[in-house]
């Protein structure tokens, strides 16, 4: 899957207009098999050419052309029977030419035409053929177990065979192969390609501008065509856009703590930090002494901009900033953090930040994970079940992991706690999508900074009665799931004030 919160991150302006949202999303694709005539051209082997040469001259037995050839009997006696099968040559017992081996002399080769089944990616959103890794299409259920908004196709038609192009991309025909034309479509399988939808806000009350970004590109024939095929509304483009998943909630818990977002310089300590956490992920990839130093370096720098934005006592945050968080509490926290999220993707409970958790866990460091909405019955076996099940084994092994499930399944702010010296609140789930069904909205978040807000906040809306829990929520068998059964074992932590 995709890095979208990177993308993100990579596109948080646009003409000057900031990001104000972002969701990954999959693009209709059709992935067609066609059955195809295909022209192949077979070269000869040297020695094959040779004995055609020679026969070509007039030697006529199949002892002289061995001889002159300087070949082995048996050698030389199976390839002359081979061409012999092949209809190059005949033996009456004395050789000639047939019609098929003089014209592989004259061409240098032999053409053959034969059917083959092709694959192509038809892009239904811009009706035209799209150049895409086939490996990287993904099949719908795939993307719905990562709570991804798929689109529908705006028309299921196909073009005309005779207008498809001949070239391929890929490997699909092998060196000397040449697609002379299809036949017809053997079979037509809906994919999707993973993108980003990100979304700037224009001028007060105009509709947000949205671009489609796809392998980390932005892709303008896709974004024109998804508002053409006026598939932004069904997206989440609507009159409930700046009012939708708890944006003004978010506002209303923040604003009576009675202190604002910082001004001055942080928009430019925003870009900074952005930059060099953008350049740090290139250098990681180089192995040089150059590349080494220059990484310590921006390392140093990157540290001293984020002192500098902890002493913001309130700030806005962008929206790609969320899980950014979660990272932070796993490496500074000392004594506990808490984060509330729905259930985590792996596009965001990724191996490292797992690997980061443990290493928390193993400096003493209470964790608390709290989820607000449950897994459905399709979800256990693969993702999120399968996330669900490392954090319980983590659980099992570390005492001071309690991964559970809020009462409040209907959430829609959430929060990021480290100590009491940090807090980031938002309507974006740190490790998680927003709902089953995500529909875009005006991102909306703060980072409180220092005991005071963080305190403030904490009593208000973080006590146990704020975050109570259900009971024990437990965990399907993987064997019994694939028997049908209904039995129950291995299960999560759960709060005991449910």
């Amino acid at each position: 899957m995709i890095d979208f919160d990177a993308v993100a991150e990579q596109y948080q302006t646009m003409d000057g207009m900031p990001l104000i949202d972002y969701l990954p999303i999959g693009l209709p694709i059709y992935l067609l098999s066609l059955d195809s005539l295909v022209a192949e051209k077979r070269n000869l082997m040297p020695v094959e050419e040779f004995i055609l040469k020679a026969v070509l001259a007039g030697v006529r037995s199949t002892a002289d052309v061995v001889g002159l050839l300087g070949l082995g009997t048996e050698y030389g006696t199976k390839v002359v029977n081979s061409l012999s099968d092949d209809e190059y040559l005949s033996q009456t017992p004395w050789l000639a030419l047939r019609p098929k081996g003089i014209a592989v002399l004259s061409e240098a080769g032999e053409r053959r035409i034969e059917e083959k089944v092709v694959s192509l990616a038809w892009n239904p959103l811009i009706q035209g053929v799209v150049k895409t890794r086939l490996a990287t299409l993904e099949p719908g259920r795939a993307l719905a177990l990562e709570r991804m908004v798929r689109l529908a196709p705006p028309s299921t038609r196909l073009p005309a065979l005779v207008d498809l192009p001949l070239e391929l991309s890929g490997n699909q025909l092998r060196d000397g192969e040449q697609l002379i034309r299809y036949l017809s479509v053997l079979r037509r399988t809906l994919r999707y390609v993973p993108a980003v939808l990100l979304l700037y806000a224009r001028s007060r009350g105009a509709e947000p501008l949205a671009r489609v970004a796809i392998d980390g590109v932005i892709d303008n024939p896709s974004s024109d065509a998804i508002a053409n095929h006026e598939l932004l509304p069904r997206l989440g483009m609507d009159s409930l856009f700046n009012r939708r998943s708890g944006a003004m909630a978010v506002d209303q818990r923040i604003k009576p703590l009675g202190v604002l977002p910082g001004n001055g310089s942080l928009a430019d300590l925003l870009k900074i930090k952005s930059t060099l956490q953008l350049g740090i992920s290139a250098l990681e990839r180089q192995d040089s002494a150059a590349a080494a130093t220059k990484l310590d370096a921006k390392k140093a720098e990157l540290v001293a901009v984020l002192q500098q934005l902890e002493q913001i006592p309130v700030r806005s945050l962008l929206p790609f900033e969320v899980p950014q968080l979660v990272d932070y509490a796993l490496q500074k926290a000392k004594r506990e953090m808490l984060i509330t999220t729905t259930l985590p993707v792996a596009s965001r409970l990724t191996p490292m930040r797992l690997l980061f958790l443990d290493q928390a866990l193993k400096r003493g460091v209470r964790v608390r994970i709290l989820i607000s909405d449950r897994p459905i019955e399709e979800e256990w076996p693969e993702s999120p079940g399968i996330l669900l099940r490392k954090l319980n084994d983590m659980a099992t092994h570390h005492k001071n992991l309690d991964v559970s499930f809020l009462k409040d399944a209907d959430r829609v702010v959430f929060e990021v706690r480290t100590d009491d010296v940090m807090l980031g609140v938002s309507n974006e789930p740190p490790l998680g999508l927003r709902s089953r069904e995500p529909l875009a909205r005006a991102f909306c978040g703060y980072q409180l900074s220092g005991s005071k807000p963080v305190l403030a906040y904490s009593n208000n809306y973080l006590s146990e009665q704020a975050l109570s829990t259900i009971g024990k929520i437990k965990i399907p068998s993987l064997a019994q799931k694939k028997r049908g059964g209904e039995a129950l074992s291995a299960m999560l932590p759960g709060g005991a004030n449910g």
